[in-house]
């Protein structure tokens, strides 16, 4: 389903178009505002008041891109109010740690547009045989290191490295083929 046709959908106040919309939407916010909090519960919690947000202002939505917009907007300044609540004196946060949240939010499309870039190349991944895909994930979602990963699959650490190679070696590929653009920001994903 394109992106017009999903907010024309949510304007209507159609609930098919609203749940089209958060399992369109999903994945990407969450992994945006996962960026900011490292807690997934929280990021849950945000993105429900999000969509309940979007699902009240349906109306407002013009097109896909004021309403992506919205959810990244909305979900950004959800992110740093939940990181201040957090803080019991917000003046006492260290400058340096002010500094750097201020740093690293000078450019929320630039954020947006890595964040659906990254999902792309996981919905890639999906592609992958099975133990590739598992790998990979633990090794780029999830952070895990490769003694981890062989003793969560109970696979010696050899194998978790020819697993981790042979799916970036494939997708490599399939990214080189499909989209530059995509093949760049799988490159960056490597060198995180």
């Amino acid at each position: 389903m394109s992106e017009s046709i999903l907010v024309e959908n949510l304007r209507k106040g159609s609930q098919e178009g609203f749940v089209a919309v958060y399992h369109y939407f999903y994945k990407p916010l969450n992994f945006f505002v996962l960026r900011y909090l490292k807690n997934a519960e929280q990021a849950e919690e945000i993105l429900a008041d999000v969509f309940m947000k979007v699902w009240t202002r349906r109306t407002d939505f013009e097109s896909a891109e004021s309403l992506r917009a919205f959810l990244y907007i909305a979900a950004k300044h959800a992110s740093l109010n939940a990181i201040r609540d957090q803080k019991k004196d917000f003046l006492s946060i260290p400058v340096t740690e002010i500094q750097e949240l201020l740093s690293e939010d000078s450019d929320v499309f630039t954020k947006m547009v890595h964040v659906e870039l990254i999902q792309a190349i996981f919905m890639e991944a999906e592609r992958l045989p099975e133990r590739q895909k598992e790998v990979f994930k633990m090794t780029y979602q999830e952070d895990k290191t490769v003694d981890e990963i062989a003793e969560a699959l109970a696979i010696s650490p050899d194998a978790v490295y020819t697993n981790r190679s042979r799916a970036v070696s494939t997708l490599r590929h399939l990214l080189k083929a499909k989209n530059a653009l995509l093949f760049t920001a799988f490159l960056y994903l490597l060198q995180r």
